[in-house]
Parts: structure tokens; C-alpha cells; sequence
């Protein structure tokens, strides 16, 4: 009978080891059943544990079960506050935090804040500024957070949830020409998005209703390169222009410079552009999700241009007939309507000062 519980007890220690040497680390823990210094220091072997090291201990466990359980506790506490695979350790945000509570409660207070403000155009400014000021206390809160970009968890499609032009910005900070005055007047905002995709690509996409009819969308596709830790320079290809289904590219290239001070995986990301504009986005529903990818990635035809040819010619055979109907005054009111869509449409809705010089390097 002391023979069977000889090899009973030699057979649970050489679990218990067996299970603790499944990772590789060594770590600290305080338990009730630590040493006299308050810290139990626990580096595991690759060997097993021999009957001789059993009776070493007495014949009694509960130290090592307890040395076990503090151990994976702190095992567990360590990886909580990491993810991803291959070893490669990406910090979440909020766990490298001591002022967590804050956080959370910034983050909650501007995603209800920014709702119904039609991704900022919308927002009174005394709102605004309360919402700014919170963004700017998380990034503050988030200055020793490890850098978003080095999150795999950045690679995803975000939604536009809020954006404030900066002081020495003259256009609107999202969607350029479409989101100005003028541009939502002729092209009712109904999505704003934007998608980082690996290795260093960016999209950028602003869907509408033109004339609160026609449905359409233009987008950006560019590379980033990084110029700082938290901050990258984005090179954008020409505009791409969709509507009733065709999609052309015209315009010129673009530059932005764009830092993410603030990331919070499946919550919020924070970003700053060059000159001091703010945006809130948060990640697309995945409801919507395949219908914004593949809106965002239609190619440019030759032939849309043949079409946009013949929809111009019937379209002035329509106001010629209009014209001799009901008099000059049809035409002249055509005109003018044409006028503004040029104004919106110029240089593919891109603002002059994200406009390269020609001949620029892209």
C-alpha cells in the first residue's frame, strides 16, 4: 500500500511538471504560499521530476499545486496584454495603461458624442469643442502607448465617425470637394470610409446620392510610407470617380501625412493630420463590410468615357428640347447647374493643398 502511493504521488508531480513546461518564461507572483520574501521566482525545466524529488518534498503537494496555480495566473496576466502568433508581441493599448478607467470613459464619451453629427460637418461649435478637447485628452493619455502601426489589429476598414478641420485647413479634412458646403448640397454624404490593408495600402472612399437620386462614390488608393513612428506620408493615385455604375479616374495625385496618436483595437483610432485636423474612426460592421470593399475597389474603364459621351450628348439633346419648349430660361438654369458640379468635380474633388505639382514623383 506505501508502494501504491509512492508511484500515485511520483506520477501527479511529473503532471504538474509536464504542464507548467508546455511555454517558456519565467515570472514572479505573489501567493499565499510564497516564500518568506513575498516572491516566488519559477524558471521551467525541461526535465522530469524522479521519485527522489517527491519524497524531497515530503510527500506533500500543496506547494507545488500552489507554486503552479500563482504561476499561471501571472502566465496568464502577462499574455492578456498581447496577441497575435509567431512570439511577435503587439501591445492592445489599454493594457499598457495605469489610467485605464479614464480611458474607457474618453472612448465612450466621444463615440456617443460624435452620433448624428454627420461624421462632423453637422456639429455645433460648442459641441466640437468639447468633442476636440476629449480626443485631445486621449491622445495625452495614450503618449506612452506603443504605436498603433505596429498593431496588426490596424489593418481593417474603418468608418469616418467624426472629423475637425484644423486651424490653417481651408477645405474640409474628409472627402475634399464632395464634403465642403456646396458638395453636400449636389452630393448627400452617405458613407465615409477608410481601409488600411497590408503590406502599405491605403483606401479612402466617400459614397453619395448626387441630386439625393443617383447613387455614386469616389475614391483614393495609395501606399504609405512611415516618417515617424506614429505619423506616415500617404501618396494617393488620381481620384476614382463612380456613377450610374462606371467609374473613370481623373484628377491629380495627392499627399497626406496622417498620425495615429491613439489606438484601441475594435474600439476607436485616433488620428492627427499635417495641419492639426482630428478624425474619430471605428471599424465597419461586418453587415456592410463586403459592400464597401468592393466598392472600393472598382478599376477604371476606357469605356466610361464612351458612355459619358453619349450621356452628355442626350442630355443636350434633352435641354435643347426643354429650351424650345419653355424658353431660354431652362437653359441658363442648366448652365448654372453644370457651373457648380464643375466647381465640386474640379481636379477630381481634390483640395488644392493636397494637390502634387505635376511632374511630382509619386
Amino acid at each position: 500500500r506505501e508502494r501504491e502511493r509512492e508511484r500515485r504521488e511520483t506520477r501527479d508531480a511529473m503532471l504538474g511538471v509536464t504542464t507548467t513546461t508546455r511555454s517558456t518564461f519565467s515570472t514572479s507572483a505573489v501567493s499565499p504560499c510564497s516564500s518568506s520574501s513575498g516572491r516566488l521566482a519559477f524558471r521551467p525545466r525541461a526535465s522530469s521530476t524522479s521519485s527522489k524529488d517527491v519524497k524531497r518534498l515530503g510527500g506533500n503537494h500543496s506547494r507545488w499545486r500552489c507554486a503552479q496555480s500563482s504561476i499561471s495566473i501571472s502566465s496568464f496576466s502577462a499574455s492578456s496584454s498581447s496577441f497575435g502568433r509567431g512570439g511577435g508581441k503587439r501591445n492592445v493599448g489599454v493594457s499598457v495603461l495605469q489610467n485605464e478607467g479614464e480611458v474607457n470613459e474618453l472612448i465612450e464619451k466621444i463615440l456617443e458624442d460624435v452620433k448624428g453629427t454627420n461624421a462632423g460637418a453637422t456639429v455645433q461649435v460648442a459641441k466640437r469643442e468639447v468633442i476636440d478637447g476629449n480626443i485631445n485628452r486621449l491622445i495625452e493619455l495614450s503618449r506612452k502607448q506603443t504605436s498603433g502601426l505596429e498593431n496588426q489589429a490596424i489593418f481593417n476598414v474603418y468608418s469616418v465617425a467624426y472629423s475637425s478641420p484644423g486651424p490653417l485647413q481651408k477645405g474640409a479634412p474628409a472627402g475634399g470637394r464632395f464634403r465642403g458646403r456646396l458638395g453636400q448640397m449636389l452630393f448627400r454624404t452617405t458613407g465615409l470610409y477608410q481601409a488600411i490593408a497590408r503590406p502599405n495600402q491605403v483606401k479612402n472612399l466617400v459614397t453619395f446620392n448626387c441630386f439625393g437620386i443617383v447613387p455614386g462614390s469616389v475614391g483614393l488608393i495609395g501606399t504609405f510610407v512611415k516618417v515617424s513612428s506614429k505619423t506616415v506620408k500617404v501618396l494617393f493615385e488620381r481620384p476614382r470617380f463612380t456613377f450610374l455604375g462606371m467609374t473613370f479616374a481623373f484628377g491629380p495625385r495627392s499627399s497626406v501625412e496622417l498620425e495615429t496618436p491613439a489606438f484601441y483595437a475594435q474600439k476607436i483610432r485616433i488620428g492627427r493630420g499635417s495641419l492639426g485636423s482630428l478624425f474619430v474612426f471605428s471599424a465597419v460592421p461586418s453587415s456592410r463590410l463586403e459592400k464597401v470593399r468592393e466598392e472600393m475597389d472598382r478599376v477604371p474603364k476606357k469605356r466610361a468615357w464612351l458612355f459619358l459621351g453619349l450621356f452628355f450628348s442626350i442630355l443636350g439633346c434633352f435641354l435643347y428640347f426643354l429650351q424650345r419648349k419653355f424658353g431660354s430660361s431652362v437653359l441658363l438654369v442648366s448652365c448654372a447647374l453644370a457651373l457648380l458640379l464643375g466647381s465640386v468635380l474640379r481636379g477630381g474633388g481634390i483640395e488644392d493643398e493636397y494637390a502634387e505639382p505635376e511632374g511630382a514623383s509619386n
